[in-house]
């Protein structure tokens, strides 16, 4: 168990997702997150093969229990996840999208945004991590592509939805706090990009260019959930010939 958890923390899974999945494939409870969580950052061995370096936030001390209690969103008038349509969840239909920001050394930041049924990535490198950085890369990003519903977490960086809302003219979804796997196909794909830009990574060095090509690198990689087809050709409805 304890090499399934490293392994699962090195593919760039949340000790949530781990748990959660674990639980799906044994139909109980096999390890609860918090457990994997005092396993990180409080055992012998999380400690000397600093574990925590896999997890989203990279943080070397976790915060208190009482930083991680839920309080009240300052992000007004949301509307949950619940309310998103079925064509969304079931993966029925492209132009619904996932969104989140994935996080760098020196407050520095990607806006990752993913198409749940193609998987079809967009990587944006963020100017800041203020709600009007990340509102204006989500309309510019979008506005060329599908586009029909947006799901994102509570993070300061969404709290300006209803311009993208509007902007967009497309409903603006919210996970429940401290639920990041209601919106696993991004935190999925958070753990590809992070095989090709560690937690450590100094995006001052990366050019836009740069993570285009990633993206352009997972858009063309044949995928086995969409039956060996390539996002790229999900999305747009075309076939692309594999090179060699």
């Amino acid at each position: 168990m304890r090499q399934t958890v490293i392994l699962l923390l090195q593919q760039g899974c949340s000790p949530e997702q781990i748990s959660g999945r674990l639980r799906l494939e044994h139909g109980e409870t096999v390890v609860n997150h918090e457990t994997i969580y005092r396993f990180v950052y409080d055992s012998a061995l999380g400690r000397q093969e600093k574990l925590y370096q896999y997890l989203r936030r990279g943080q070397k001390k976790r915060r208190s229990r009482q930083g991680r209690r839920v309080r009240a969103s300052p992000i007004a008038q949301r509307t949950f996840i619940e309310a998103r349509p079925l064509a969304a969840t079931q993966r029925t239909q492209t132009g619904h999208w996932e969104t989140d920001s994935l996080l760098f050394p020196e407050e520095q930041a990607l806006n990752v945004l993913v198409d749940r049924l193609s998987r079809f990535t967009v990587l944006t490198r963020l100017e800041g991590k203020t709600a009007r950085d990340t509102s204006r890369v989500l309309v510019d990003r979008l506005s060329p592509l599908p586009h029909r519903s947006l799901t994102a977490d509570n993070g300061s960086e969404n709290a300006d939805h209803a311009t993208v809302s509007e902007q967009l003219q497309i409903p603006f979804f919210f996970c429940h706090p401290y639920h990041s796997w209601e919106k696993g196909t991004v935190e999925n794909t958070n753990g590809l990009i992070r095989r090709y830009l560690p937690r450590q990574t100094d995006l001052t060095r990366i050019a836009q260019e740069d993570l285009d090509a990633i993206a352009n690198e997972l858009n063309l990689r044949p995928r086995k959930c969409l039956g060996f087809r390539m996002p790229s050709e999900v999305l747009f409805g075309y076939s692309v010939a594999l090179s060699y």
